[in-house]
């Protein structure tokens, strides 16, 4: 167990050892997690990996990915559309 502080930028030292012992190294990801009012959780995570995961997933799923961009852009196509029918109404 460490104790650590925040520096003036906002950024937590993780110290040597833990870094050495994770094989933490610049650059790498990590997720950040809220777990309740003091407690967050850092999960290290390799971003490559998780697209990779996320592609794979998609194909096997058979998701069809422009119809639901599709879907998507007309939604926000009205959406739009209501909200300056909405702004012009007022003038």
């Amino acid at each position: 167990m460490s104790i650590t502080v925040i520096d003036e930028r906002g950024r937590i030292v993780i110290p040597s050892r833990v870094r050495r012992k994770l094989k933490i190294k610049e650059g790498d990801h990590f997720l950040v997690v809220n777990v309740r009012d003091d407690m967050i959780v850092l999960k290290k995570i390799d971003i490559r990996e998780l697209v990779k995961s996320i592609v794979e997933e998609i194909a096997k799923s058979r998701i069809d990915l422009d119809a639901i961009l599709n879907e998507v852009e007309r939604e926000a196509n009205i959406i739009a559309k209501k909200k300056i029918e909405e702004i012009s109404s007022r003038y």
